[in-house]
């Protein structure tokens, strides 16, 4: 810090005075309807003349930005006055020498050193044990594939790579590629495989970074050659608007925020390339990249459970969050209260990490916080040698020998590849033995761009068109759509349930008629065009599906006794087709159980025939739950004959009388089920009950042919009953998790 005292104070005290009266004299008198207003050039002039420094700035990054109440924020300390002027600006001086700075915009990404590491502090205090860390790690999980819109994913536009003749070397082999991630939209790379190999090898994924040239530098063809000449196959592939992805996209287009969106759909599409070909070994997949392609690195393994080993270079660290926005533009570090890079690297426990930094960049305190707060996790799970962290105190920013040596030990080790295959006969890494290509050798579409296919997309705008449509088209077609309650949210057709819902990452919330008593019909407000469109809008605004409107009412209350029930079965149905809502949920209740007084089941046929009648017409369905047999359910619907009456299943049913849960789903078949209550009693969470196995339940939905909405009604953790965040988030997490692979 710079500060001024004796004579320096004096001189400052002077400067302001006379600034001051120098601007009452003025013909452009400065005065408090103009907030005393200066140009930021002049100020930084006059900074310079009272601090006695020099300041390095662009005309471009001054031109016509003024400050206002410039005189009024000088103080005697250098550091504060220049905090006051430019911080209001996004602006910010950098130490460029004895007394010289240059003038820089306000970096988001980049913290001071203690304040990073404080941070990595806060972020680990929240979790004390490895059950709390594996609820969180889901929670971000969920949030950043949200942040980055991709919770639904877009379809894969299902054509074969494009591809150029394969090029044979030493040991080796190269094909370049274009796959398409987006109709019209590829992502670019090369292929490098073992010259000779039997069965199935390792593959590992090598995003490159910033550094000029990307993929065709010589550093990104040793690297990826020499995995391939050990026994894998190694892909190669451009960032966003990088390299052959230019001549679709503009260079300034890599720093949109989408980029990241882009990149990371790039390398879920690779990975579903290759994991499908039949000498894949999908149980040895890695991936590593240098500085952005390191951060990419990080990002994908904590997204990918496909991916078993990672290698993040010159890139991790929690001081800095990616100068690009293809590293930090979507709001991913704002999920579940903020989070680091250094925390979602820790995601990739307890797969194997190695950690390569060096002296030369923000990685150059690794070893003393980043690195122990991982081996800390990492022996959570009994795994602490399994992150590694190589320093390299003299080495820069690159991508280097020093670099690739400890990375090709790493991977040999950890993938069971041949390391002596690049190896020369001291046991030192020999690359001499692999070509460097020149550029044109590794273009897809040809030396100018004249292989790219007619329909592939040009420029950003309609590059967002694109992802949009395919996004929604997503979400539309999601097979599995998790839905909450607003019952059961203690907001019982009020809009915070809607809000709470997009809050715990459910798709839907199942909103509530309201309360029937003795009333004829239901206290529903939705009936009020104000408040029904109030409903829809906020629907709309938080990306919230209302999928059902429930009839709870009847819990209590006698469908099969009641003298009006039909205005009550209108009333609902005329509220689903003001909402656009297809389905309703109607329980039969303690009244109409008809196991347990099978007496009113004539009555019950009969009121349902007619309820059946009025949602055909209608064209919505009502999904209905007793507590009978799947097998009695099924006579049941065959006697009431509409196909608008279903069963809206409760896994809880079947278990507590003991009967198999998923042989009840497969009698009921695909077509009689509308709803699925997908949860048990209240005991435990979803995730730790011990009579469901979730993934079972989804292999038997797969096998059936059904597709709908999974709603959370209990299972909350008895300790915990009234917390509805803590219990409906975390089976909302775990249910995404299963069903739509979150």
């Amino acid at each position: 810090m710079m500060t001024f005292k004796n004579n320096n104070m004096a001189r400052f005290l002077v400067f302001a005075f006379f600034g001051v009266v120098a601007c009452l004299g003025s013909s452009a008198q400065l005065n408090s309807d103009n907030e005393y207003r200066k140009p930021l050039k002049e100020v930084l002039g006059d900074i310079q003349k009272t601090y006695s420094v020099k300041i390095k700035f662009d005309e471009k990054m001054v031109a016509d930005k003024t400050v206002a109440y410039a005189d009024w924020k000088y103080r005697p300390d250098f550091d504060e006055t220049v905090d006051n002027i430019l911080k209001p600006l996004d602006m910010k001086l950098k130490k460029d020498g004895d007394n010289q700075y240059k003038l820089s915009y306000f970096e988001y990404y980049r913290w001071e050193v203690k304040e990073g590491w404080a941070e990595l502090d806060r972020i680990a205090a929240q979790y004390k044990t490895m059950g709390e860390w594996e609820k969180r790690k889901a929670e971000l999980r969920a949030c950043i594939k949200d942040a980055l819109q991709l919770s639904h994913l877009p379809a894969d536009p299902g054509t074969r790579p494009i591809t150029s003749p394969v090029r044979k070397y030493d040991g080796y082999t190269v094909e370049n590629m274009a796959i398409e991630i987006l109709p019209g939209v590829w992502i670019n790379g090369s292929l490098y495989k073992p010259a000779k190999y039997k069965g199935k090898i390792p593959v590992i994924l090598n995003p490159d970074g910033h550094w000029e040239k990307q993929r065709y530098r010589p550093d990104c063809q040793y690297r990826c050659a020499a995995f391939a000449r050990m026994g894998a196959m190694a892909f190669s592939y451009d960032l966003f608007a990088w390299g052959e992805s230019m001549l679709q996209f503009k260079y300034e287009d890599h720093r949109r925020s989408l980029a990241m969106t882009i990149q990371a759909l790039g390398a879920i599409r690779i990975l579903d390339y290759l994991l499908a070909q039949k000498d894949a070994d999908t149980s040895r997949v890695a991936i590593t990249g240098g500085s952005g392609g390191g951060s990419h690195t990080v990002l994908m393994t904590a997204l990918d459970d496909r991916i078993k080993v990672s290698a993040p270079v010159v890139a991790i660290s929690s001081y800095f969050y990616g100068g690009c926005p293809c590293e930090s533009g979507m709001d991913i570090h704002s999920c579940v209260g903020r989070t680091n890079n250094v925390e979602i690297a820790a995601m990739a426990a307890p797969r194997p990490q190695l950690l390569i930094s060096d002296g030369g960049d923000w990685t150059d305190k690794t070893p003393e916080h980043d690195f122990p707060y991982l081996q800390k996790m990492y022996s959570w799970y009994g795994r602490k040698e399994s992150v590694q962290n190589v320093h390299l105190p003299n080495d820069k920013h690159d991508f280097s020998i020093s670099k690739r040596v400890p990375l090709y030990e790493f991977m040999a080790r950890e993938l069971r590849l041949n390391l002596k295959a690049i190896q020369d006969v001291t046991g030192n890494i020999d690359e001499s033995k692999i070509t460097i290509e020149p550029e044109q050798a590794l273009f897809v579409f040809g030396d100018n761009g004249e292989k790219l296919p007619a329909h592939a997309i040009k420029g950003f705008d309609n590059l967002e068109l694109v992802f949009s449509k395919e996004k929604e088209l997503a979400k539309q077609n999601q097979r599995y759509k998790i839905g909450l309650i607003d019952l059961m949210l203690l907001k019982r057709q009020k809009l915070g349930a809607v809000t709470l819902t997009a809050q715990l990452k459910a798709d839907g919330v199942e909103v509530d008629m309201g309360g029937l008593g003795t009333r004829p019909t239901f206290d529903n407000q939705l009936l009020v065009d104000s408040v029904r469109e109030q409903f829809l809008r906020t629907a709309k605004e938080n990306n919230v599906e209302i999928f059902s409107l429930a009839m709870t009412g009847y819990y209590a209350q006698s469908f099969c006794g009641r003298e009006e029930y039909k205005r009550s079965i209108e009333d609902c149905i005329r509220t689903m087709k003001l909402m656009n809502v297809k389905n309703a949920f109607l329980p039969l209740g303690v009244q109409c159980d008809l196991k347990r007084k099978p007496e009113v089941r004539d009555s019950v046929i009969a009121r349902l025939k007619v309820a059946g009648k009025m949602a055909e017409q209608a064209g919505v369905v009502i999904g209905i739950e007793t507590a009978l047999s799947a097998t009695e359910e099924v006579r049941l619907l065959k006697e009431i004959g509409s196909p608008a009456i279903r069963i809206y299943f409760n896994f809880s049913n079947p278990l507590k009388e003991g009967r198999d849960l998923i042989s009840e789903l497969k009698i009921l078949g695909k077509d009689r089920i509308s709803m699925i209550h997908a949860t048990n009693k209240d005991s435990v969470w979803l995730e730790n009950d011990p009579q469901i196995d979730m993934y079972k339940v989804k292999k038997a939905l797969d096998e059936m042919g059904w597709s709908g909405w999974l709603v959370i009604e209990r299972s909350r953790d008895a300790r915990k009953a009234s917390d509805t965040k803590f219990n409906y988030g975390a089976n909302t997490v775990y249910l995404k998790k299963v069903f739509q692979g979150d």
